[in-house]
């Protein structure tokens, strides 16, 4: 990554606040729905002035590797927390999370390689360096993809819960941005992908 803020930077800082908002959005409906509006604010970040009023420019890459690791770490607790509260609320976050990535929807006439590319323009997945996502089939109407790392299980071990719900947490996000698609997508296994148009 360059040593001088540029377009790959403030690419990164859109995807941060990005999950910025799902955590706001989440903790905000589940605060609103416990009657208690400000229950989970000690999760939410709202700092999220442009990236050159905040970036400590002598440590870039540094800088933003925290302010991932941070809204990770956050957005496990905050679920973790929610779900200590009523064990039964798994469904409940998956559709208020589905909800999130309607409301930041993929274009309509979206082709598959273009809602891949959206996917990696607005999903947090690590820094750019990691290259997490391995595209392993292609063609016109479908695109086929794994992540070669978990950078995000950890978190959520952390945090007392299992990998395994970040990812189905993930895929309601990921579906709810193709809810104005032709496109579905499907996971064979946690860790990989396949979008493709409707049948």
């Amino acid at each position: 990554m360059s040593l001088f803020l540029g377009p790959i930077h403030h690419w990164l800082y859109r995807k941060i606040r990005l999950q910025e908002e799902l955590i706001t959005t989440l903790a905000e409906r589940e605060g609103a729905r416990s009657g208690d509006s400000g229950k989970y604010e000690t999760y939410v970040n709202r700092e999220l002035r442009p990236l050159e009023e905040l970036i400590d420019t002598d440590n870039i890459h540094g800088w933003l590797q925290a302010r991932i690791h941070d809204a990770e770490g956050r957005y496990a607790a905050l679920v973790a927390a929610i779900l200590k509260e009523d064990s039964g609320a798994k469904s409940r976050i998956e559709d208020e999370i589905f909800a999130f990535g309607a409301s930041n929807a993929a274009p309509a006439e979206a082709s598959p390689a273009e809602a891949y590319r959206f996917y990696g323009d607005n999903l947090v997945n690590g820094m750019p360096c990691d290259h997490v996502d391995r595209v392993t089939e292609q063609a016109e109407d479908h695109i086929a993809w794994t992540l070669d790392q978990d950078l995000h299980g950890d978190f959520w071990i952390q945090a007392g819960q299992s990998p395994e719900l970040y990812y189905a947490l993930r895929l309601a996000e990921m579906r709810g941005m193709l809810s104005g698609t032709r496109l579905e997508l499907l996971s064979p296994s946690e860790m990989s992908y396949v979008l493709k148009e409707k049948a």
